[in-house]
């Protein structure tokens, strides 16, 4: 849940009225308009608690539709989606060219989620698409009604299925999965492109609007012209007189996050630095959430653990309990801060909805392998997979549903992969965090290092290392050369080498971009050493089996 559009709305906060004596304008809003997701609306009545996580995780908002958020994240979800299509549909101005846009940045519109609870019902519909939560927020003192919008969980973890021949269904999305192609980058800077042209031409602007919503409110039209529209054009000229961009930092390429850049922002770290875009390049792969509870720390470095334990610790099946769930949830909470403009107090309150949604995440599991898997070499690559791989990746006990971890380590340490993500979280960001008013939830720590992850979902999280650097497992095994050049985004995949392909004739769903190893924090080298002494026909082994995981 570690992303962030971009700030293009401050100041939007004075939108919710006037200030007093003694106050100013942003203590006066802090909070009066605020909106709850309204794909949500009647939904969470069901008594069931994995039932209520799976709606929360795909539709819930955290917390994160109100002037707050404005402030750094949440979108004038009318207005920004209605640039969008004047800037790159002018010719079709409608709901499904807005998808189409929204698809091209790796967005997803599912009709069918894969792995929805049983009994549950069938889901909500996406109102613009999956993991962009909209609500609608109002006052009668100034008359305010506006659209808020909003990046929820989902927008990074559902992924397209795929079926045998490597094929992605991008309509029917499985829930967990990291999303390979979701481009947080592109659509920051096609929205900031967008809002430049609409603020350039207002009364263009507000007629899309008004033909692509046509069943929009006369107050809400208002709140756009009178409050909205001031306010983006006032940010428009302040990021062009700053002239470094509508970020400091970048959020990466297809399928990859800069959270911690995110969180650096929130905390006011990257203020007035023209050295952030240069440094601020970690980027960071979106991981599966199977089998995350089986963490005793999070991210990437294991940076976040619970206060009075032992940060790297290993876990068996009886230490999966309620209570340590609930641990990994409150500190879950804390990614909205970065994710979705959520203060620290804010994601406090929301800790109850994070248990909820964890109680759903610890039931996912990834998507059957849905290619052939040569079974008598994934039995010994079974056997390799113990003697090379387990002391750090966790250990898998055969059952009737396939292998399943019993066993993990929690391992962490230095594999010769790229360490930019390992130096991003400073000591001065872990400070800021364990001041938090989630100090008593989490404690933060620069690591310098990498905590292994467990590799159930692995077939589904191409590309591969903490970066995405490297395209197939068949490349991180050895098996053919590491490419310095691949292209990631909209992709199938190749189900003999397990990874990103782009087969002949084969139309990407969303827009693909070059990942270029050379770049900073994209090295692709490390992590050879655990296969430096298997034959070509154990390393094709150990490849069978971990298609199984």
């Amino acid at each position: 849940m570690t992303l962030i559009l971009g700030v293009l709305l401050t100041g939007a906060g004075a939108l919710a009225g006037c200030s007093g004596a003694g106050q100013s304008v942003w203590d006066m809003a802090r909070g009066h308009v605020r909106a709850t997701a309204t794909a949500l609306d009647g939904r969470l009545l069901s008594q069931d608690r994995e039932e209520r996580g799976a709606l929360l995780f795909a539709f819930g908002d955290y917390g994160g539709l109100n002037t707050d958020a404005m402030q750094t994240v949440a979108v004038p979800w009318k207005l920004t989606s209605a640039a969008l299509v004047m800037a790159q549909a002018p010719e079709d101005v409608s709901q499904a060219s807005l998808r189409r846009i929204l698809a091209s940045y790796g967005f997803l519109y599912p009709m069918e989620i894969a792995n929805w609870p049983d009994g549950a019902g069938p889901p909500p519909r996406p109102e613009a698409v999956l993991g962009v939560t909209l609500g609608v927020g109002r006052r009668s003192l100034p008359p305010i009604e506006l659209q808020i919008g909003n990046i929820g969980c989902a927008a990074c973890h559902a992924a397209p299925t795929y079926d045998a021949d490597g094929r992605p269904a991008s309509d029917r999305v499985w829930l967990g999965a990291p999303n390979p192609s979701l481009n947080l980058e592109a659509y920051t800077q096609g929205l900031y492109a967008a809002l430049q042209l609409g603020v350039a031409q207002p009364e263009r602007l507000m007629a899309t609007v008004d033909q692509l919503y046509p069943d929009m409110t006369e107050r809400e039209r208002a709140t756009l012209q009178s409050f909205v529209m001031p306010r983006v054009r006032e940010r428009m000229k302040a990021i062009a007189a700053a002239g470094q961009g509508v970020l400091p930092f970048s959020n990466g390429l297809p399928g990859a996050t800069n959270g911690v850049a995110a969180l650096k922002l929130q905390h006011g770290l990257l203020a007035n630095d023209p050295h952030a875009m240069t440094r601020e390049t970690g980027f960071t792969s979106i991981p599966h959430l199977a089998d995350r509870a089986w963490r005793s720390a999070l991210l990437w470095d294991g940076a976040y653990a619970p206060p009075g334990q032992e940060r790297f610790r290993p876990m068996e099946a009886s230490d999966l309990t309620e209570a340590h769930r609930d641990q990994l949830a409150a500190i879950t909470a804390y990614f909205t801060v970065p994710s979705m403009g959520v203060s620290g107090a804010q994601s406090r309150r929301h800790v109850p909805d994070v248990k909820t949604a964890w109680a759903f995440l610890q039931t996912v599991r990834p998507q059957p392998f849905p290619g052939r898997i040569d079974q008598a070499r994934a039995a010994a690559g079974r056997e390799i997979f113990q003697r090379t791989c387990a002391s750090c990746h966790g250990t898998y006990a055969e059952t009737a549903e396939g292998p399943r971890l019993v066993r993990f380590p929690n391992w962490a340490g230095d594999v010769g992969t790229d360490r930019t993500r390992a130096e991003a979280l400073t000591e001065d960001l872990a400070a800021r965090v364990n001041a938090s008013p989630l100090r008593a939830s989490i404690s933060a720590a620069y690591t310098g290092v990498y905590a292994a992850p467990p590799l159930t979902g692995l077939w589904q999280s191409a590309p591969y290392l903490h970066n995405g650097s490297v395209p197939s497992l068949a490349a991180l095994l050895g098996l053919e050369e590491r490419p310095v050049r691949f292209r990631v985004g909209g992709h199938a995949m190749d189900m003999q080498r397990v990874g990103v392909a782009y087969p002949e004739g084969y139309r990407p769903y969303a827009q693909p971009a070059w990942v270029d190893t050379r770049q900073s924090g994209l090295n692709g080298r490390g992590h050879e050493a655990p296969f430096a002494g298997l034959s070509r026909e154990d390393r094709l082994a150990l490849l069978e089996f971990l298609k199984r995981l």
